[in-house]
């Protein structure tokens, strides 16, 4: 099978954490095939052993799973790859698909994961949104686009503080749209996550998902300089 993750998965190692026998079994397959070592574990305990025993280059990680969250926490640096549903955003985690799972959504997942390049940026969509534009057009959108995310991450900081979710959705909403038109995948993530949390009105999710999204934000203001440099 052709890989269209761009990585030999050769001696990179994944600890598949995923409750659902049916989606275990078809992300376990496509991940082996693209030559990916998977062990697999209820997402539990055993998961959190998993880890503490050995290391792993990548955890996929159902989002929906009672033991989502004392998973995650157990990853430490491993970045961690959620498998998602309406309504089960994993805030931490560097990249998302969402159920029902397929080959292309999941190797574009695993390629922001794995990502040697600036993990800030998705290059294989930029290259594929603005590759057959001028990089000035890019260039142009990418300095609006840094002025105006720090203006609606600091609006965010605000607008929690005083408990006005509404606004809080609007302005994760506009942060997503913005950061899929320069290819900040991770930031688009999580600003959708955060707009998913203040339509259900979690304000307590909302609080952790903010630093988050103000990291996230910041390294795809520092990726962006660079590549402008």
């Amino acid at each position: 099978m052709p890989n269209p993750v761009g990585f030999d998965g050769a001696g990179l190692s994944v600890l598949l954490s995923e409750d659902s026998a049916a989606v275990a079994l078809l992300v376990r397959t496509l991940l082996a095939r693209w030559g990916f070592v998977v062990h697999a574990t209820p997402c539990d305990a055993t998961a959190v052993r998993a880890l503490s025993e050995r290391s792993f280059d990548l955890v996929v990680l159902g989002a929906t799973s009672a033991g989502a969250a004392a998973v995650a926490d157990a990853c430490g640096a491993v970045p961690i790859l959620a498998l998602t549903t309406e309504g089960f955003r994993l805030p931490v985690a560097r990249a998302e698909a969402d159920l029902p799972v397929n080959a292309a959504t999941l190797a574009d997942a695993v390629r922001r994961c794995l990502s040697p390049a600036d993990e800030a940026l998705d290059p294989v969509a930029i290259e594929a949104l603005w590759g057959s534009a001028d990089s000035r057009i890019y260039h142009r959108i990418a300095r609006v686009f840094i002025g105006e995310v720090r203006d609606r991450v600091a609006r965010i900081g605000e607008l929690l503080e005083r408990g006005d979710l509404a606004n809080v959705e609007i302005e994760a909403h506009s942060i997503k749209g913005a950061a899929a038109n320069v290819c900040a995948q991770s930031l688009r993530d999580v600003a959708a996550t955060m707009e998913a949390m203040a339509a259900q009105g979690d304000a307590a999710g909302l609080a952790a998902a903010f630093d988050s999204l103000r990291t996230k934000a910041e390294a795809g203001i520092a990726a962006l300089e660079r590549l402008m440099a």
